[in-house]
């Protein structure tokens, strides 16, 4: 009885270990057919997104050929340019009063200092909003009438200084030459061999001197903005409004020579 039993259990474990060994192969099947599936489907995701984008290159591409048809073939019909003889219908909404200001203009207010040293030794003094200024003859300074030659400008004020050589660093001009009222700027000579050692006429910083005077001496005729400025300075700020109280606007500086030439 005994050894029966022993049979049948040896043929029961032998039986399910068949039956373990079956439903292993089955799932592996279809494991291997999910992943199958799951490849093709990745496959046909990747040409339907492949046929997609080809069919959008084509459309932009359509579309461009279309609007560069469209901008070929009508663009001089849309707008109708003006001759090139006459922009006047351009400038009916513009300010324009025959100029156009220049960027001195613009951005500098213009202050005059008359006979700083002498009758007809008048200054200009240009002062940005920023403050900065820009220093240049006066058109009635007495250099600039006559038609004159100015042969130099010589920035060496003294034996021992050279405005020339002014160097300066950082945003408080550190290094820089420190300028009193009646510190000189530069000497001018002129064809006439009359000699003018012109004056800052302010309390400030020396920024630069316009070096290229030196080479060119006869553009301090021209106006600041092309050339014909003498030197840049930063002015004492706490001294800036009291300097415009002490010197003549442009409006001023146009009626006081209007009133010497009724003289």
């Amino acid at each position: 009885m005994n050894l029966m039993s022993e049979v049948d259990k040896s043929e029961n474990k032998r039986l399910k270990l068949e039956n373990d060994y079956e439903k292993k192969l089955c799932n592996q099947k279809k494991e291997d057919n999910v992943q199958e599936n799951i490849s093709e489907d990745v496959s046909d995701t990747r040409e339907i997104s492949s046929r997609r984008e080809q069919k959008i290159c084509d459309r932009l591409v359509d579309s461009d050929t279309d609007a560069s048809a469209i901008v070929e073939s009508d663009a001089d019909k849309l707008f109708t340019f003006p001759p090139d003889e006459n922009i006047s219908d351009m400038l009916d909404e513009v300010e324009y009063s025959g100029h156009f200001p220049t960027v001195t203009d613009r951005y500098f207010t213009p202050y005059y200092k008359m006979n700083v040293q002498s009758h007809g030794d008048d200054m200009c003094i240009w002062i940005h909003s920023n403050r900065i200024c820009m220093l240049s003859l006066a058109p009635s300074h007495i250099i600039l009438q006559g038609n004159k030659d100015i042969i130099k400008v010589d920035f060496k004020v003294s034996d021992k200084l050279d405005r020339s050589l002014n160097k300066v660093s950082g945003k408080s001009k550190h290094g820089a030459q420190p300028l009193q009222t009646n510190s000189n700027i530069c000497t001018i000579s002129c064809s006439n061999k009359e000699t003018y050692v012109i004056k800052c006429c302010m309390i400030g910083k020396l920024v630069e001197v316009n070096e290229t005077l030196s080479k060119y001496p006869h553009l301090l005729k021209e106006s600041p903005h092309k050339g014909g400025y003498l030197a840049i300075i930063l002015p004492n700020i706490k001294l800036l409004e009291n300097l415009k109280q002490v010197l003549l606007t442009h409006n001023q500086y146009i009626n006081l020579l209007k009133e010497q030439e009724k003289l």
